[in-house]
């Protein structure tokens, strides 16, 4: 939790712009958006933040173990609910609401794949949530927070459709799109090249990344990119860093950077890729942001191919996609716009507006 790295601390200092009154439990750790350590302790825009564990794996696996620091804090702050962000983090604030007896409002990214028991395939989760007493299988896991939570929320757009059957337990399940943000002020790229490509986020298994493996020697060689930026940390790096020594300055490989940084290479890049399968909406929401066009290889049902991004059918198509952005500028200014608007649904204020609402209703 970083305005330095994550959108979604945006739409909560709308809520502190709102009147409200929020205090951050956290770790440390910056995650998948980089390395290295936050500060323990920082104020931002008001809202005090309180990293008091490792990472994100000791508040799942060990939340009882700083569990009287942050009874010790919660008590002096005297909170009316528990916003609890993440399903793997509802052990911590269950643990805060035995002591403090307030209501939890739980946000995940989503919720179709935990209602349809899709979310935690492997058996070493499976094996890990069965060890800590949470059911698993079809949508048990979903009911039982439904069963915790007073109120539910969501931020994948599919969700919309089913929110009536993921209402369990007569708890109300609310859709929030997940927020944008660009800085006040912020600098573009003074001119956009029409020789780069770019992708920013983690480079892990789960975010299917080790596609660039064979895609991004196709789009070098079968397209009009000349070079290709790759921004943030992950195993799949070494993927990258091989493709470099083969591609040379074709290929431009960049652990991790700020958001605003991020946002002015989006914004002087022709265009953007993404191999994720699941997720990834951060980079999708910059690149609408910044006006550059998307081109994906997985869609999830969150953008609408050939209106708001291009979804290729497979690899060779990706290529062809690419190609029909060099070559058909009214398809370019299509996706522009499009995209842009749809930025514009998802700023952080709209949002923070909208969670604001939601957590009324929970109190």
């Amino acid at each position: 939790m970083s305005k330095h790295t994550n959108d979604n601390a945006f739409m909560l200092v709308r809520l502190r712009e709102k009147g409200a009154k929020l205090l951050i439990i956290t770790s440390a750790s910056l995650g998948q958006k980089g390395s290295g350590r936050l500060p323990t302790y920082e104020i931002m825009d008001g809202i005090p933040i309180y990293r008091l564990y490792r990472d994100q794996q000791e508040i799942f696996l060990f939340p009882s173990k700083k569990l009287r620091n942050v009874l010790a804090t919660a008590r002096a702050f005297k909170p009316d609910l528990i916003l609890c962000s993440q399903e793997l983090n509802m052990r911590l604030a269950l643990l805060i609401q035995k002591f403090l007896k307030k209501p939890i409002v739980l946000l995940v990214e989503d919720a179709g794949r935990i209602f349809s028991g899709e979310a935690y395939p492997s058996l070493k989760m499976k094996t890990i949530l069965g060890y800590f007493g949470i059911p698993l299988g079809g949508s048990r896991y979903w009911s039982w927070l439904c069963r915790k939570a007073e109120i539910l929320i969501t931020c994948h757009p599919r969700d919309q459709q089913i929110l009536a059957s993921l209402s369990m337990h007569k708890k109300q399940v609310f859709y929030l799109p997940w927020p944008s943000y660009v800085p006040d002020g912020f600098q573009y790229a003074y001119t956009r090249d029409k020789r780069r490509g770019i992708y920013v986020g983690s480079l892990y298994p789960f975010k299917n990344t080790q596609e660039f493996e064979r895609t991004l020697p196709l789009i070098l060689e079968k397209t009009n990119t000349e070079q290709f930026t790759i921004v943030g940390p992950g195993p799949h790096s070494a993927i990258i860093k091989a493709l470099k020594r083969r591609y040379g300055n074709s290929i431009q490989y960049i652990n991790q950077l700020s958001r605003t940084e991020a946002l002015k290479l989006i914004s002087g890049c022709f265009y953007a890729y993404t191999p994720v399968k699941i997720g990834g909406w951060g980079f999708i929401g910059d690149c609408w942001s910044m006006r550059t066009p998307i081109v994906m290889t997985h869609n999830d049902n969150y953008v609408t191919s050939n209106v708001n991004a291009l979804v290729a059918r497979n690899e060779n198509d990706l290529v062809e996609n690419i190609r029909r952005l060099y070559n058909d500028p009214e398809l370019y200014g299509r996706l522009q716009r499009n995209g842009y608007e749809e930025y514009t649904k998802r700023k952080a204020d709209a949002i923070g507006d909208k969670l604001y609402c939601i957590l009324e209703k929970a109190l």
